[in-house]
């Protein structure tokens, strides 16, 4: 190779190597360019036209009362974007200043002249995805969709539509606790509760993420329809849950109170009817702030007496006519005073007499005396009902009684006492109804129910039964007495301003003081009121709680809870089938066997009318109507409980009396 020929090769790779050098220096100006100058505007944009499949909500399901009214529901609102692109210019021209004009009178927020100006400036910068209207109804919607230009459809008019699900509550008032509401991270009510059925099954498509972080639906034929969720009908009856809301919220008014509650619910069945929950507001209105008949568990007061009473009749340690002296109104335990509101107190009298008047001297010597060396006979009883649980109802947020055990590091000699009447321990207003209820029920405790059937687009997917919680809380013989005692505490006892002769109610008052552990300063009281109705043939029981009413103006359970529970008593009379049966009663005719001395109802014979028979043995009662020339049909065992003919017939009216036992 020559020397010449040597060189060219030479000079031909230096170039060449040059070459490569300037190619890599432009490379690396080019990719710092790319990656410093325009990068965070590449990657913005790289991110803006990302394509995913994204998630479709399903359409929740609705929540309804027992009545068929709804109570929450959720409706379809539409949002409306445009692809100004895609408008052919001739369409553009001759359209854009009439949909610029009807977009001014469907969304106000621009004028006609700046919705064409803005309109214009998206097509010129390109932009396919322009918001026009949110949260439009479906009639507006079909009113845009006449709108120039859109008018032509998706493809030549450029219009988008994306639906979503907006949740609708229309029950006043109750929406917030009692119906609820399930969001991300809280739930409560039936909402929280039943939100696996109600929330159905989302689908899903392709979408693309574009400018200002919305997500433009692609066509997708792989797309996954959302399933709706399944339906609730509640035990709601709207018609008496608007008479608990509106005479709770009178009497809130009325005692300028903190919060109550009110409930009402079927004996037989325990389906809740009405559920009643208010709270003040900074502003002294009323709304529902709280569950309160669920979730608030306080000392219940002279309501827990019931309790009490019962196992001092079910563990035969007293009976209704046994004597208890009530002193002048002041019981002493250690250090410790348990008074009663009646100054000088009610002298000697039986604990039928004590319940009546709600003596707290009278209910807390008899318990004291029986058990005060063997407190957990009293305790095992509450739990042995199960007081100490939760009502298991299908709300969300229930609160656990505290039912104290002599066990417990914090049990002292005042416990048993001090529980006696309603102290020293916490239960939810739903809780000691179902108590109420079970007594009631002859003595069946069921549970709490709220949620009658699930329905599966407009199939049944599950119907709920009654739920026996306990067959039995105590002896039929123990109930009877009961039954007496709560209508002897309506008829002559703390409760005579509710009797109504049309309509016989039972049931006790109860008047709490919430801070009596506090050295001076104001005091707080919670009213209450629980019984059930109509006396003679339960049907409905119902509670009523009211907390911290002005006690300048009244805080005692009879006059601040009770005319709650009687309007709603007297609505729901209104409501039940009265039978066709005229009877001729007298005062004397009227009063129970069970709360009277056997002379006065023979006393009662003596004057041709035929007495309540019902709590008497079925010997006593045959003896009574057989030496007045009565033929006796008994029909099974125990204690009178029914009789025919009714009471107040005259006796030359009948010649034989048929006794049901139980």
């Amino acid at each position: 190779m020559s020397t010449n020929e040597h060189k060219g090769i030479k000079q031909r790779v230096k170039l060449i190597g040059f070459l490569m050098q300037l190619v890599f220096v432009v490379i690396l100006v080019r990719l710092y360019y790319v990656s410093i100058v325009q990068g965070p505007e590449l990657r913005k944009e790289s991110q803006e036209r990302i394509v995913d499949r994204r998630e479709i909500p399903a359409k929740r399901g609705d929540i309804y009362s027992a009545d068929g009214k709804t109570l929450a529901t959720t409706k379809p609102v539409y949002e409306i974007y445009f692809d100004p692109v895609t408008i052919d210019g001739e369409v553009w021209e001759a359209e854009i200043r009439g949909l610029s004009e009807s977009m001014a009178q469907l969304n106000p927020i621009r004028n006609a002249q700046q919705w064409e100006q803005y309109l214009r400036d998206a097509r010129g910068k390109g932009n396919r995805y322009v918001k026009l209207a949110v949260e439009l109804n479906f009639s507006e919607l079909q009113r845009a969709r006449q709108f120039p230009i859109l008018k032509r459809g998706k493809f030549r008019g450029g219009i988008i539509v994306q639906e979503n699900h907006q949740r609708v509550q229309m029950a006043t008032n109750m929406q917030l606790r009692t119906i609820g509401y399930d969001k991300q991270g809280a739930s409560a009510g039936l909402e929280g509760f039943y939100s696996e059925y109600l929330q159905g099954k989302p689908g899903n498509r392709l979408m693309q993420k574009i400018a200002g972080g919305d997500w433009k639906p692609l066509e997708d034929p792989e797309a996954l329809e959302p399933v709706d969720g399944y339906d609730l009908v509640t035990t709601i009856d709207t018609r008496i849950q608007d008479v608990a809301q509106q005479s709770l919220m009178r009497q809130l008014k009325k005692y300028q109170a903190d919060h109550g509650s009110a409930i009402v619910m079927e004996v037989a069945t325990g389906k809740i009817v009405a559920m009643a929950n208010l709270g003040r507001n900074a502003d002294s209105t009323y709304s529902e702030l709280r569950n309160y008949a669920v979730w608030e568990a306080t000392e219940p007061g002279s309501t827990f007496k019931l309790l009490s009473t019962m196992i001092l009749l079910e563990t035969g340690v007293a009976d209704t006519n046994t004597m208890v002296d009530t002193e002048n109104g002041v019981y002493q335990i250690y250090d410790a005073k348990v008074r009663d509101s009646h100054k000088g107190g009610y002298g000697n009298i039986p604990l039928r007499r004590a319940f009546e008047v709600s003596s707290n001297t009278g209910i807390v010597k008899l318990v004291y005396k029986h058990f005060k060396d063997e407190p957990d006979e009293f305790v095992d009883f509450l739990y042995r009902l199960g007081v100490n649980e939760k009502t298991g109802v299908s709300i969300k947020g229930e609160s656990t009684p505290t039912i104290p055990k002599p066990t417990d590091p914090n049990w002292s000699g005042l416990t048993l006492p001090w529980m006696a009447y309603g102290y020293s321990l916490s239960m939810t207003p739903l809780q000691m109804l179902t108590i109420y209820n079970a007594v009631a029920n002859d003595g069946v405790m069921v549970r709490p129910q709220v949620v009658e059937r699930i329905m599966n687009h407009g199939r049944v997917h599950e119907d709920f039964e009654v739920d026996i919680m306990k067959a039995g809380i105590c002896s039929q013989e123990t109930i009877d007495k009961l039954h007496i005692l709560l209508e002897g505490a309506v008829r002559r006892g703390t409760a005579t301003n509710i009797y109504d002769p049309k309509n016989v109610v039972a049931g006790k008052t109860g008047t709490g003081q919430l801070n009596y552990w506090k050295k001076g300063g104001s005091k707080d009281y919670q009213a209450s009121f629980a019984g059930y109705f109509p006396a003679e043939d339960p049907r409905y029981s119902c509670i009523v709680v009211i907390n911290k009413p002005n006690p300048s103006i009244g805080y005692y359970g009879n006059i601040v809870a009770g005319p709650v529970f009687k309007a709603i008593a007297d609505e729901v009379h209104k409501q039940i089938p009265q039978e066709a049966v005229v009877v001729k009663r007298t005062e004397l005719a009227m009063l129970d066997a069970g709360e009277m001395e056997l002379g006065r109802v023979q006393n009662a014979l003596e004057n041709n009318y035929l007495p309540s028979l019902r709590g008497l043995s079925a010997r006593e009662a045959s003896q009574l109507l057989e030496a007045e020339g009565l033929k006796v049909v008994l029909e099974g065992t125990g204690r009178v409980y029914a009789q025919e003919p009714a009471i107040g017939t005259a006796l030359n009216q009948c010649s034989t009396v048929k006794l049901q036992l139980r």
